[in-house]
């Protein structure tokens, strides 16, 4: 297959989610500008939410993302379909981390 038709077969996939994509896109930089606006940076401090709900996220993912994609986690038979399952799980809590981290730092900080 060229490359060609591997771009069109993913281009194909992903054109279902693409309001997914940008409304994801959206939440993670409304909340990082503005907190970097008021001085956030990655090394500042965020608050108790920002530690402890990006890892209830990742964990709930691993029961979510099946759910979502009208499976369910008896499907996830192989090596690769934990791996992905897994990856989607720590990938959703980075995200989290992302969007949580400066909107704690926001809700904390001093005026």
């Amino acid at each position: 297959m060229t490359l060609s038709g591997v771009l069109t077969v993913v281009w194909y996939s992903v054109v279902p989610w693409l309001w997914l994509l940008a409304l994801m896109t959206i939440i993670f930089l409304v909340p990082q500008v503005i907190a970097r606006m008021k001085g956030y940076r990655f090394t500042s401090t965020g608050g108790l939410g920002s530690k402890v709900l990006p890892p209830v996220v990742a964990v709930l993912a691993l029961f979510l993302v099946p759910m979502h994609t009208t499976s369910s986690i008896s499907y996830v038979n192989t090596w690769v379909d934990w791996m992905n399952l897994i990856g989607a799980s720590v990938g959703l809590g980075i995200y989290a981390w992302l969007v949580f981290h400066p909107v704690c730092y926001l809700r904390n900080k001093k005026a």
